[in-house]
């Protein structure tokens, strides 16, 4: 394999993994914010985490409706793809990530 495809594939690779990282730290802040019982919060925080599954269902979705496809495929069209679905992966775990620290920053 070239450098490039290479490339390719670690960043079509890193949404899905950051998703699961979002997820973790949305799991966390629900815990912490149940022990402090805090029920707003813990809701905020469970619908942060069904909105990063929701995402990641639909990226896998547009991935295997593309990887099935009969049309003709070629690196741009790999790139309008992976950004498509990326870069949404990247937005939805940052506000996921920053509700869940100022969740937990009431916790103080």
């Amino acid at each position: 394999m070239e450098f490039t495809q290479y490339l390719v594939l670690g960043f079509a690779c890193s949404g899905p993994i950051s998703i699961f990282i979002g997820i973790a730290r949305s799991v966390m802040c629900v815990d912490r914010v149940i022990r402090a019982k805090i029920t707003k919060s813990a809701v905020l925080a469970g619908l942060a985490i069904l909105g990063l599954v929701a995402l990641l269902a639909a990226i896998l979705v547009v991935w295997f409706g593309y990887g099935v496809a009969h049309t003709g495929k070629d690196a741009t069209t790999d790139v309008i793809v992976l950004v498509c679905t990326v870069v949404p992966a990247y937005v939805g775990v940052f506000l996921a990530w920053r509700l869940s620290a100022y969740l937990e920053r009431g916790l103080r």
